[in-house]
């Protein structure tokens, strides 16, 4: 084959893989109002000396959303009282690892967790909801007792250290959720080179694992670890190998929903798109009712006007791909090519340059690949004949959040044969 044939087969892949890029595990909705009354026992006075005792020495910090500090090896969250309740999806991005076997740079094992925090006796709760569950805003029986039967489960429970000094935050250690295994956060690829050849068993190495970085930002924040394994895989024929030592570098986010959910689109069954399964309960009818809400980008007009008048506007948010740097050069303007080749059918519902694929920014303090914020199409140097494009979703209706592209060496391979 021709460097020719290849160019042209990069660009095909480039449009199959952000066809695909809408794949998502079903989950639900959040429920509303968890969140108890907060009760500040603790005086604007001893809360400000707790705090100034705690935070005294000169120390690693990050403000945005929720203020972090860090001192020598432990983390401190300070959360404002405003966003208990608020909806949050929490997931991990896999940023280096000792070994793509067990897992790639970029990959995102799990679907995102939908989570908010709330305060019961002094405690901070976050709490992982899981409801497929809906109803109309009118039937409000039925609201309250799906509440009642979907509540959140408590993933982690911090005691609170102190109140900052207005007493507008609570300040939780969060230093072992960060540094410790969570299967609700694996960094293990379910469909990695490893798992496919047999059983795999990973222990985790407390003592060797540390956070290593953090930032905060208005809408969103991340914790980096460094998390570290033994692990032994067992083949047909015996263990492939026994308590081999791995270490990966796991990225967790915390990205802050909009209050107001976007507009669901019921799935047509006509078109192929992925969808969230729901369960609509009314007091009409006879029966539970099964909805599915289609995954779909959030495009809207920049200007109404034009748009209604059949002008092509670009939209407020253009759904933009950042492409990995460390692709091979040569692969890099026909992937870009071929993904963008998607404005052609944009342009049909009135949009211009709905996609963009720039290259990752080295100027922007903002910008992490791993930050769940961004939609990225990674470089995997590893001999798979695949691309695959999974995708995150806000739950509560169907609007991707964040879709990540992977692209593994051997492609060109797959596309030659």
């Amino acid at each position: 084959m021709t460097i020719k044939h290849l160019k042209r087969l990069l660009i095909i892949v480039g449009i199959l893989i952000v066809f695909k890029v809408t794949a998502n595990d079903k989950s639900g909705e959040i429920i509303k109002d968890q969140t108890k009354g907060i009760e500040d026992t603790t005086s604007n006075g001893a809360s400000k000396k707790v705090f100034e005792k705690l935070f005294k020495e000169e120390h690693a910090e990050s403000k945005g959303l929720i203020n972090i500090h860090k001192i020598e090896d432990k983390l401190y969250f300070e959360i404002p009282t405003s966003i208990f309740g608020r909806d949050m999806l929490l997931g991990s991005t896999v940023s280096e690892t000792s070994d793509n076997g067990n897992v790639i740079v970029g990959s995102k094992p799990l679907a995102p967790i939908l989570v908010n925090f709330s305060m019961e006796n002094e405690k901070v709760l976050l709490n992982k909801v899981i409801n497929n569950s809906i109803t109309l805003p009118s039937d409000t029986n039925i609201s309250n007792a799906i509440d009642k039967n979907h509540m959140g489960a408590i993933m982690a429970l911090f005691k609170v250290e102190t109140y900052n000094p207005d007493s507008t935050a609570v300040v939780v250690d969060v230093t072992n959720f960060f540094k410790s295994d969570n299967t609700d956060l694996t960094t293990f690829d379910r469909s990695s080179e490893y798992a496919s050849m047999g059983e795999q068993t990973n222990i985790f190495q407390q003592e060797r694992s540390f956070i290593t970085e953090f930032k905060s930002f208005g809408d969103n924040l991340f914790v980096r670890s460094s998390l570290s394994y033994n692990t032994t895989v067992k083949g047909r024929r015996g263990n492939l190998f026994t308590d081999k030592p791995y270490t990966v570098i796991a990225t967790r986010s915390f990205l802050l929903l909009d209050e107001k959910p976007y507009n669901y689109r019921i799935a047509d069954y006509r078109i192929g798109v992925f969808n969230s399964g729901k369960i609509m309960f009314s007091d009409k009818g006879n029966k539970a009712k099964d909805l599915h809400f289609a995954h779909r980008w959030r495009l809207e007009p920049s200007d109404i006007a034009k748009y209604k008048k059949g002008e092509l506007v670009e939209p407020i948010k253009p759904i933009i791909f950042y492409m990995d740097s460390d692709f091979p050069e040569w692969w890099k303007p026909y992937l870009k090519e071929g993904i963008e080749r998607w404005n052609d059918a944009y342009e049909e519902i009135g949009f211009k340059n709905a996609v963009k694929v720039v290259e990752f920014p080295k100027d922007d303090p903002e910008f992490d690949p791993d930050n769940i914020k961004y939609s990225c199409i990674r470089y995997a140097p590893i001999k798979v004949e695949n691309a695959m494009g999974p995708s995150w979703v806000d739950p509560r209706s169907g609007e991707i959040i964040n879709a990540s592209v992977y692209v593994y060496h051997d492609v060109i391979k797959l596309l030659n044969n």
